[in-house]
């Protein structure tokens, strides 16, 4: 576990798990790398015509047997190229996204909040 920059509101912990992104009626993998009880960073293939602001999460827990819904908004996006290019010409490009966790069920975010406690007593 890390403990939070002044700026930061709450800890966060590095994680390797999964989630995916619900755009319209597609789920998008996407894989986690930090985690924190108010919102997590996401990295994926960028992909413009389905890029949005505020979306749908799955967030699969790592070593627990739990999915949780959440909605999510961006706070910050870091683009780098990924070589290539689309069929359109332009450049296939890779996200990391941090995104701040707005609305989830108050029994989802007891749980996330015990997981990254669980962290700090480990």
């Amino acid at each position: 576990m890390r403990f939070p920059e002044p700026r930061r509101l709450a800890p966060r912990v590095s994680v390797d798990g999964l989630c995916a992104i619900v755009i319209g009626h597609d789920l998008r993998p996407a894989t986690m790398s930090d985690l924190s009880w108010l919102g997590l960073r996401v990295e994926l293939p960028f992909d413009p015509r389905s890029a949005r602001r505020t979306f749908q999460l799955e967030i699969e827990l790592p070593d627990v047997d739990e999915l949780m819904w959440a909605a999510g908004h961006v706070t910050y996006a870091r683009l780098s190229p990924l070589g290539g290019h689309h069929r359109d010409g332009q450049p296939r490009l890779w996200c990391s996204a941090g995104v701040r966790l707005e609305v989830a069920a108050s029994r989802e975010r007891r749980l996330l909040r015990e997981y990254i406690e669980s962290y700090a007593t480990a």
